[in-house]
């Protein structure tokens, strides 16, 4: 079941109304009950002192002036009266019972029994008045001034529901508004949301939302353009691959075809490879990718693995492999990732600086491990740094990479934290690729 605003709020404020009205109603009963009662107690006493001044001593009152006639007959269970005198009641209100109400005490006593608020006036030789009155009558008295209190506000109960039903189903017409016109929208239609008039609530809202679509409509243009330059790069090596074995199939010199079928092979290693980059840089977005948490890397194993993974390129170009690094340091990344990072760089410095050594050194920085990739060539230039940061661009068109590495290396060190700069060769300093990146422990924490 969807959960409705709607709904929510005008059920939460007709349980807000309807318990704000019990609630109203026990504390009204109670307090005029309370007052009612004192009042009533303070009249009994006063009746009770009223009516034994009548009483004179040894002559009590005439019963024949409190008989009731028979309209008046209703308000015997209301209020009544006792007179003793040596134990025996010597007069009574039509109704009374003929035992005391209350206990015949030296002192005032006052005493609420058997449903009557009794008290009883202790006089001279041996006499008691006791008066009573109906706590029935008092209820009845304080429902009746309860209830005349209450029913304006129960029966304006439905119509501030109707002002609150009204008002709630205004104030969320600018949702409504928000929902259809994002539900209105074609698919390709991707621009920011306007409203003729703001509200502070939704505002929030429609800035997500308008965020969300500047970074799909940004996602969408990048893979349309990472998809026509991987088309474009396909095409190519595919064309080159079909030139190579055509040509083996058609030549007959045994030498022409061997060389066919060697650039045949090593477009297929290129495609591999191509390929290989591609499902990586996929699987890189910052955007979409969440970084693993409590792993860590040792800078100095990872540097020696890859180092002797890459020999055989080292020698393909005629370069040399070193390592200028004793000790372990550790980087918040994990090993595969920093591997990634590490292959790439040198591979760059393989495919493109001249004959020469390459130098791989790293020592800490503050909070930070700061990775150089040094070779004997200039170095990069602005204007190269930012072409060949960008996808399918390689430093030369004959050669065998993809042009994807630094991208890959940059999708890598946006996912954890690093960066990566370039210096120029400036003697006696030589040219490098500079990669800063959290410090970690041996155990993952940063």
């Amino acid at each position: 079941m969807t959960f409705s605003i709607r709904r929510f709020l005008v059920g939460s404020l007709l349980l807000v109304i309807i318990g704000g009205g019990l609630l109203l109603a026990f504390l009204t009963y109670r307090t005029i009950y309370h007052e009612l009662d004192e009042q009533y107690d303070a009249e009994l006493v006063q009746s009770a002192h009223l009516l034994a001044g009548f009483w004179q001593d040894g002559y009590p009152p005439d019963a024949s002036l409190s008989a009731l006639d028979a309209q008046e007959s209703r308000y015997l269970r209301y209020f009544i009266y006792q007179l003793w005198q040596n134990g025996k009641l010597v007069s009574a209100s039509e109704g009374s019972p003929a035992a005391p109400l209350i206990a015949l005490s030296d002192r005032p006593h006052y005493e609420e029994s058997k449903g009557w608020h009794a008290y009883s006036l202790p006089l001279s030789n041996q006499r008691w008045l006791i008066l009573a009155e109906s706590d029935y009558a008092r209820h009845s008295m304080v429902k009746n001034v309860a209830g005349s209190l209450l029913a304006p506000y129960l029966i304006s109960v439905p119509f501030v529901m109707l002002l609150v039903w009204l008002a709630i189903r205004l104030g969320l017409s600018p949702l409504s508004d928000l929902v259809r016109s994002v539900s209105q929208r074609s698919p390709d239609n991707l621009t920011p949301l306007s409203g003729s008039k703001p509200v502070r609530e939704l505002e929030p809202v429609k800035a997500a939302i308008n965020a969300l679509l500047q970074r799909l409509e940004a996602g969408i243009e990048r893979e349309k353009r990472f998809t026509a330059d991987a088309a474009h790069e396909l095409r190519t090596l595919l064309m080159v691959l079909r030139l190579h074995a055509d040509n083996a199939r058609s030549l007959t010199d045994p030498q022409q075809q061997e060389a066919s079928l060697q650039g045949l092979l090593e477009g297929v290693g290129r495609a591999e490879r191509m390929l290989e980059q591609l499902l990586v840089l996929a699987r890189l977005d910052p955007a979409k990718s969440v970084p693993e948490e409590g792993v860590s890397a040792d800078v100095l194993r990872v540097a020696r693995e890859t180092l002797a993974g890459l020999v055989p390129i080292a020698d393909r170009f005629q370069q040399q492999l070193e390592l200028d690094l004793a000790d372990s340091l550790w980087v918040g990344m994990p090993e595969e990732a920093l591997q990634l990072v590490l292959r790439n760089l040198i591979d760059n410095a393989c495919r493109y600086a001249p004959p020469g050594i390459i130098r791989v050194t790293a020592e800490p920085q503050g909070e930070q491990i700061r990775l150089e990739v040094s070779d004997d060539g200039e170095g990069l230039s602005p204007e190269q740094r930012q072409r060949f940061s960008e996808r399918f661009s390689r430093g030369h068109s004959d050669a065998d990479g993809a042009g994807l590495g630094l991208s890959i290396v940059n999708g890598i060190l946006a996912l954890y934290g690093g960066s990566l700069n370039y210096r120029k060769q400036c003697d006696p300093t030589p040219a490098a690729a500079i990669v800063l990146l959290p410090a970690a422990t041996e155990k993952g924490g940063l």
